[in-house]
């Protein structure tokens, strides 16, 4: 089973959500990390998912998963993808 971090980001001011995510998959990297982190949020994270493909760094590294849980809640799962 893979270890990961959970971030819930409902709670978080907007303005620092994704340099929060960010910082989190930046780090991920540098460490060569192969974690996985769970994003909690109150909107549709596709952007989310557009943004890590388009950063240099971060380009073709992760999978992307989301969906809309029963409360209203959205989960996006990002994992590194196995070299």
């Amino acid at each position: 089973m893979a270890n990961g971090l959970v971030i819930d980001l409902r709670g978080v001011t907007p303005s620092m959500r994704r340099p929060l995510v960010f910082a989190v998959i930046d780090r991920m990297v540098d460490l060569e990390c192969e974690d996985s982190m769970v994003v909690i949020c109150d909107h549709d994270p596709s952007g989310l998912r557009y943004q890590l493909d388009l950063r240099r760094e971060s380009r073709g590294m992760f999978e992307f998963d989301c969906d809309q849980r029963l409360d209203g809640a959205w989960v996006a799962l990002i994992r590194r993808r196995l070299r």
